[in-house]
């Protein structure tokens, strides 16, 4: 958050803000998730009708199904490495 108050308007002011890259488990999670792109099963298209449909359940379901199977089948060492590369490498994050 970031809210400066000047306490009088008509007196000069210097503001001076630090950022602190503060990292999430959202944070982390998009981190583990980032390779899934790369797998077949998340590259299904979704038909228009199954969002609008009954179907949708389903879809989600699968996609859940698939994303617990991808994240199984991950080496935590390895992640472990990339996320620690991107928390001392980033400048930006979205979380």
């Amino acid at each position: 958050m970031h809210n400066p108050y000047v306490a009088d308007l008509g007196v000069p002011s210097v503001h001076l803000t630090f950022a602190i890259r503060e990292r999430t488990s959202l944070w982390l999670a998009e981190k583990l998730i980032e390779g899934a792109i790369e797998e077949p099963a998340f590259r299904r298209i979704v038909l228009p009708g199954d969002i609008a449909g009954a179907a949708l359940a389903a879809r989600v379901r699968e996609s859940r199904d698939a994303l617990v199977r991808y994240l199984r089948a991950l080496d935590m060492d390895d992640i472990a490495v990339v996320v620690r590369r991107a928390a001392r490498t980033e400048s930006e994050y979205r979380t």
